[in-house]
């Protein structure tokens, strides 16, 4: 019985999964699949870490007891590079941050030296939470999912040793569970799939039973040729992956397949496979295998801070000085922090780094809690940095769930009520709503909000939230016919279901995006709303407001790389808003009139925010005392909603 030996093919496996990522994360376009490279690190973690378990067991020194040396490796091997890019991040994200930006930074340091970051990140995932490339630690994700799992699965080895007979199939038997459960977790609940360990076990017990399979086996004999046809599909399968599996697809599910059984397969061929020998042991591959993980560490906070500095689509010159920064920083750490702290034997290293990494943790804690400033927290900055978080529409509604995806919000007295449905346009109505009941100008009125966002409040309509969208058309009717309800009003995001999302959503299978989903669409929605006026109900329905990433209050604030800032308002004219073509012939504007001339065959009364939301044919960003109007480019404050969204009023006052 032989252990496994060190295997150049897979640090080179381990370069072909950082390449892949780091390449998918700076230009997209190149590798649309290259978010797979991290299920091949779960797989040659898995196989690396369990064969570590294995020789444990065979040499008859693991227990319960003894797996201080095993979490003393990992602390040894993760803790180094982990502490100086975390530290580093902090440090130049108190140079450039908003005071909200660097207190959320703060909140995932401190999750990071808990290594609880992929739980966060599942929490924080809703409508209005902060785009993924603004988050500097998001990619740490992937290091939770691996120590939680080393967290729980030594132990569990040392019961399965315990009854030989039933080890290898006790953890087949886990593996194909966990592999049913992300199959249908992946159509139920994406994001739960993507960033729960649960959902990810199957990735890395398919390494680990390959492991006890090489030791049992003596896979060094294998013969040749069986090699050779086993690396070959396994190249085919992470080929595919990589270039078919795209993000707008539900992952991982069953399309992991591939990326984990290429990983598989290659890593089954051995080292002496042509591609294993020729490809995957070049010098210069397995060097970059060699500083894959602190690459993976740098890459992406180098590239956040792009983002952040320079938007959503920064030139390519800054995304490449990013990446030449990032491996720079990989460089560094790895030759003169990493190497020489991991192999150091001096006594007193492996508390030092537990201590450091603890202090990491507390730093972040301290800024989470507002006990450090950034360098940019002025009065004017605070201000937009409040204003970017003013999306808490909910505050001071009564909340109830009213089906598996769908809550009710209620305020006001037990007469008569208006019934508002829709997205998050709908919800940025609750603070007015709210401010005229609780004054009491609605007199006994109440309100109701049927709202979930990114469903469109049509009857007929397929998307991606499919569920929800079945319930709101369930609520739509339940609640439009209750005789307390006497008012009625819709809004959602239009502009986005009717344009760049119209390709999402369709009825009787056609896009909402293209000139006959959206008649087809407007015609639905307008004879429901009929039914509630022939019901002797009030109905309104809300157009668009402006939108445009030119309102977003932290794109007002043009920030360097030095930590500079100006403010660079630049509103857009009405006219150009109404002109943004959809996804078809018609422009925006042109699909307002539409719901404007069919609203009026249909005795429904229409609520046209612009007048308010513009002036001289602008759409402005700032009020008169300097303060955006705006909490991002799709939704207005709730502060400005609350004091001056008139064009309201007549929905809820007597």
């Amino acid at each position: 019985m032989t252990s496994l030996k060190y295997r150049a093919d897979i640090d080179g496996l381990r370069a072909v999964a950082v390449l892949g990522v780091v390449i998918y994360h700076a230009f997209p376009k190149v590798i649309p699949g290259g978010f797979i490279g991290v299920d091949i690190f779960f797989v040659i973690s898995g196989y690396l870490i369990s064969g570590i378990l294995y020789k444990g067991h065979k040499a008859g020194n693991l227990s319960p007891f003894s797996f201080g040396e095993f979490y003393a490796r990992r602390i040894r091997r993760l803790f180094p590079a982990l502490i100086t890019m975390l530290l580093l991040t902090m440090a130049y994200g108190w140079m450039i941050l908003l005071p909200d930006e660097f207190q959320q930074l703060g909140k995932h340091v401190a999750a990071g030296t808990l290594f609880i970051q992929n739980i966060v990140f599942w929490q924080e995932s809703g409508y209005f939470d902060t785009v993924a490339s603004l988050k500097p630690l998001l990619h740490l994700w992937s290091l939770a999912v691996e120590e939680q799992f080393y967290i729980f699965f030594p132990p569990l080895l040392v019961l399965l040793w315990k009854k030989p007979k039933i080890l290898v199939p006790a953890m087949v038997v886990l593996l194909i569970a966990t592999f049913i459960l992300n199959v249908v977790m992946s159509v139920q609940n994406g994001v739960s799939d993507f960033f729960l360990t649960p959902y990810r076990a199957w990735e890395f017990l398919g390494g680990s039973l390959l492991a006890l399979w090489h030791y049992d086996k003596n896979h060094e004999e294998e013969a040749p040729a069986y090699r050779e046809a086993l690396s070959w599909c396994g190249l085919i399968l992470l080929g595919l992956g990589f270039g078919l599996i795209h993000k707008d697809e539900p992952y991982p599910g069953w399309r992991a397949l591939l990326p984990v059984a290429g990983t598989l397969l290659l890593i089954e061929g051995g080292r002496s496979a042509w591609i294993n020998r020729k490809i995957l042991s070049n010098p210069t591959v397995v060097w970059v295998g060699l500083i894959s993980y602190p690459l993976y560490l740098f890459h992406w906070p180098a590239l956040a801070f792009v983002h952040i500095v320079k938007g959503e689509s920064p030139k390519e010159g800054y995304i490449l000085a990013a990446l030449g920064v990032a491996l720079l920083l990989t460089i560094l750490t790895y030759y003169f922090i990493e190497k020489r702290i991991r192999h150091h034997k001096f006594r007193w290293t492996l508390p030092m780094l537990v201590a450091a990494f603890l202090l990491t943790g507390a730093l972040g804690y301290v800024i989470r809690q507002k006990g450090l400033h950034p360098r940019l927290s002025g009065s004017l900055l605070q201000e937009y940095s409040r204003a970017s978080q003013e999306h808490n529409f909910f505050d001071g509604f009564s909340a109830s769930k009213f089906s598996d995806h769908i809550w009710l919000y209620q305020a006001g007295e037990l007469g008569a009520k208006t019934l508002y449905i829709g997205d998050s346009h709908a919800q940025q109505c609750m603070p007015r709503i709210l401010k005229l009941l609780q004054s009491g100008q609605g007199h006994d009125r109440g309100a109701i909000f049927l709202t979930i966002g990114l469903v469109v409040p049509i009857p007929g309509i397929v998307g991606p939230l499919q569920a929800a969208q079945e319930e709101m058309t369930k609520g739509i009717c339940e609640f439009g016919a209750r005789g307390d309800i006497d008012r009625i009003v819709v809004s959602a995001n239009w502009k986005y279901f009717f344009g760049i999302g119209g390709d999402k959503y369709s009825i009787d299978g056609i896009p909402l995006g293209s000139e006959k989903g959206t008649h087809k669409a407007i015609e639905v929605l307008m004879k429901q709303l009929g039914k509630f006026v022939a019901a002797g109900k009030k109905t309104y329905l809300i157009l668009s407001i402006p939108t445009s990433q030119a309102l977003d209050p932290k794109n007002i604030i043009e920030r360097g790389f030095d930590g500079s800032f100006v403010l660079n308002r630049q509103d857009p004219s009405l006219k150009e808003l109404m002109a943004e073509k959809t996804q078809n012939s018609l422009t925006h504007g042109e699909v307002m009139d539409l719901f404007v001339r069919e609203a009026g065959r249909q005795g429904v009364t229409v609520i046209d925010p612009i007048p308010q939301l513009s002036t001289n044919g602008i759409c402005p960003s700032l009020d008169d005392q300097k303060r955006p109007l705006y909490c991002d480019p799709h939704h207005l404050r709730s502060s400005y909603v609350r004091d001056h969204a008139s064009y309201l009023d007549k929905t809820i006052l007597p």
